[in-house]
């Protein structure tokens, strides 16, 4: 074969699906509506887990949280439980080809960076706001290309602490969101939390992650707004400087964010331990080289496991049989022509945050019949709670009426399906129940080689 395609994997942090630019028109985020022009767009990419740490070992590893022993952020809860060398990372992978790697930016894995398969790095812990520490990340990366040898295969990867809080007004983005013309979610107006977890009700009128009044709202959504186009100018930036090189043509390009933000849906902020779409719908855009499948938008649902192993086969590399989350790339030699498939399902799950620990497990599902499309969420609570949700999102995108206790046939006989399928997935794969992931062996796994304190941020 010839040289290798170069490969960038950028992660930005707490940013939903919906609010791309292509996506929402209140956004602005051109570099990334080129990107997304020039490459797929997969529309329905759900993170494994709504929590940094266990999200982001899946994008190393393409592996489940539970699959991979880390089942929230360590420090939180008593757990210690990270990422290590043991577990085969997406770039010792790239390192074992013959590549060379290097990361900049937030990483949260709890372990030396050169464990993990990168042979450079910059200095994550730099002072200030999320935007100046996006900044200095950006010029150790740039300073980095403007030295690199082209010839030589490279995966980088570039790590975004934004937008995740606290949220800030980046200044030069200010004049572009006006808060009277930024909507607030239909479930922050509708949604009562009637029939779901107590435990939800709790937390929506609680000071800290409730709901704080539309104009505080607003104005906290601008702010989130704004540190997205920061982000965007960033990801130009380091477009620039590939493209200077000689180096943008043949790059494999992949943009996504390790989990959402509720963002006042459901009268709640921030993120926690919840299923909904706010917090799991994240943003993904694969660019492949020559700008292959420019312009295109693939529904299909599909779990944020798939990326380490994508990014390998579209750089012409094996996917590990470890990585058992496979690779998103098969699903491009369907025509564009055809829908995604009559049958889908994926699962994801959480544990825990500073919320508390309410753990779930919960399946993803979409059938297309005769009688039309059903797509379901069904959502299994194993730990403290002992309940259950349940939505059509046909009939109720925005997840305001949870069925899990509904007597009628049909969705009586969807939720016992989904409830097997899911238990199904869990058993297959390893996972445990709340007693063995509380137990002292468990949560202390890893303590002797957890190289961060404590978390600084939520």
């Amino acid at each position: 074969m010839g040289r290798r395609p170069h490969v960038l994997f950028v992660i930005c942090d707490q940013m939903q699906n919906q609010l791309l630019g292509v996506a929402d028109s209140a956004s602005w985020t051109p570099s990334l509506d080129r990107l997304a022009a020039e490459g797929i767009r997969f529309s329905h990419m759900y993170c494994s887990n709504a929590q940094c740490v266990p999200s982001r070992v899946s994008l190393q590893t393409g592996r489940s949280p539970h699959e991979a022993g880390v089942m929230i952020i360590y420090g939180f809860h008593g757990h210690t439980a990270h990422l290590t060398g043991e577990q085969r990372t997406v770039g010792q992978e790239f390192r074992a080809s013959g590549y060379t790697t290097a990361y900049f930016g937030k990483t949260h894995f709890g372990a030396p960076l050169a464990t993990l398969g990168y042979d450079y790095s910059g200095e994550e812990r730099v002072p200030g706001h999320n935007s100046a520490k996006d900044r200095a990340y950006t010029d150790q990366a740039l300073a980095f290309l403007r030295g690199y040898d082209p010839e030589h295969p490279l995966f980088l990867t570039v790590s975004f602490h934004s937008p995740h809080p606290p949220f800030e007004l980046v200044a030069d983005f200010a004049d572009r969101y006006p808060p009277q013309r930024l909507q607030l979610p239909e479930s922050y107006y509708l949604d009562d939390l009637d029939g779901k977890p107590p435990f939800q009700r709790k937390h929506a009128l609680d000071g800290r992650h409730g709901a704080i009044g539309e104009e505080a709202l607003r104005d906290e959504l601008r702010r989130y707004h704004s540190m997205i186009s920061h982000v965007d100018r960033l990801f130009g930036e380091l477009r620039s400087a590939l493209d200077a090189k000689g180096m943008w043509q043949d790059t494999v390009v992949l943009f996504t964010s390790d989990h959402g933000d509720l963002m006042g849906a459901h009268r709640m902020r921030l993120k926690g331990t919840l299923p909904y779409e706010e917090l799991f719908r994240v943003p993904c855009l694969l660019r492949l080289p020559d700008g292959q499948h420019a312009g295109r938008v693939l529904q299909d649902l599909v779990v944020n496991t798939a990326i380490p192993g994508t990014l390998l086969e579209a750089a012409g590399l094996p996917v590990p049989v470890d990585f058992r989350g496979g690779s998103l790339v098969s699903l491009l030699d369907r025509p564009a022509s055809l829908a995604s498939p009559s049958h889908e399902e994926i699962f994801f799950e959480h544990y825990g945050a500073y919320w508390g620990l309410h753990p779930f497990r919960a399946i993803r599902s979409r059938d297309r019949g005769p009688d039309g499309q059903r797509e379901w969420k069904y959502v299994r609570y194993y730990g403290p709670d002992d309940t259950e949700e349940m939505y059509d999102l046909v009939a109720d995108p925005s997840e305001l009426v949870n069925l899990a206790g509904e007597t009628r046939a049909e969705v009586a006989a969807a939720r016992a399906d989904l409830s097997a399928r899911v238990e199904r997935w869990w058993v297959e794969t390893g996972g445990r129940d709340f007693a063995t992931y509380e137990s002292e062996g468990f949560k202390k796994r890893g303590a002797a080689t957890l190289c961060d304190g404590p978390p600084t941020a939520d």
